[in-house]
């Protein structure tokens, strides 16, 4: 694997970014919900995606299903909790910028394959954060509303993952 030097940085210091993002996320204007939350709430709902991130971007689940019953069921979770969608979206892409801001901070790129690497790295990291953001929505938007309330929740992953695959195949 061509970039598994950076998945490797990016868990062996979960902690590290896991912090930044509690400072980001609780000093941001487009993040007003989350700056009473405690840390160690905080700190439970991200290290975990920065600790286990070669399983979210490479498992070996075709569908998807795995990825998209977390993220939806996490979207419903906020949407319970009364966090504005916006704000949700928002923690999710700052996960993503805090993620790659440390990857180029840390000086691993040092010549023009490190850069290829990375460049494919992010791709990777970009895919797999636009499909999460996408099923968070859903969920969060579901939550809300009683449009699904007749599908069983496999066919509702399923008619979800489908409509993400199609997405991305174009």
């Amino acid at each position: 694997m061509l970039y598994a030097k950076y998945i490797r940085l990016v868990e062996d210091h979960a902690e590290d970014l896991t912090k930044q993002w509690i400072s980001e996320i609780k000093n941001c204007p487009a993040t007003k919900s989350y700056r009473d939350m405690p840390d160690e709430l905080l700190w439970n709902r991200i290290y975990d995606l920065y600790k286990r991130l070669h399983v979210w971007i490479l498992q070996n689940d075709p569908g998807d299903a795995k990825t998209a019953e977390h993220y939806l069921k996490l979207g419903r979770e906020r949407a319970k909790e009364g966090l504005p969608l916006s704000e949700v979206t928002y923690a999710l892409i700052l996960s993503r910028v805090v993620l790659w801001r440390y990857i180029i901070n840390q000086g691993v790129i040092s010549n023009s394959f490190d850069l290829q690497q990375a460049f494919e790295f992010f791709q990777k990291v970009n895919n797999f954060f636009d499909k999460a953001i996408y099923l968070v929505c859903i969920g969060h938007e579901s939550s809300h509303s009683n449009k699904d309330e007749g599908i069983k929740k496999d066919e509702f992953v399923k008619e979800t993952i489908n409509s993400i695959t199609r997405w991305l195949i174009r």
